[in-house]
């Protein structure tokens, strides 16, 4: 509803409305790319983590891994099953680490939530106005 004492013509007001709408879309845009850069930079610590975490965990595993193929030719197995057996574990154990890490990395945790819903919100907006 337009403000009575408002003097301006149809062209001012359209071209104020252009000028509202394009500083929008320039504020939007700027907050998408300091929301992608936080989220390159969460991106970037997951993998820097998934990697020391796995290059340091190597020789501790190795080291479990031999210990329980070790006790397992103490119970009795032959030391083939033993050493599959540890082997798996071994497996299973870095398995569930990578998938942390892939956790971390995927595009539903890494898109920016926050500027889609405020651009769909100023779609909305734009659309009630036309």
């Amino acid at each position: 509803m337009p403000h009575p004492n408002d003097k301006r013509t149809i062209t001012e007001l359209v071209s104020d409305a252009v000028n509202q709408f394009s500083k929008l879309i320039r504020n939007e845009v700027a907050i998408a790319r300091a929301e992608l850069a936080a989220k390159a930079s969460e991106a970037a610590t997951g993998v820097g983590l998934l990697m020391g975490g796995a290059l340091l965990l190597i020789p501790p595993m190795v080291l479990l891994l031999m210990a329980l193929a070790a006790w397992l030719v103490e119970l009795g197995l032959r030391a083939s099953l033993s050493n599959l057996i540890a082997g798996a574990l071994g497996l299973v154990v870095s398995a569930v680490l990578a998938w942390v890490g892939m956790t971390k990395l995927k595009p539903e945790h890494l898109k920016p939530k926050r500027t889609l819903n405020e651009l769909e919100r100023d779609v909305a907006a734009v659309k009630e106005l036309t």
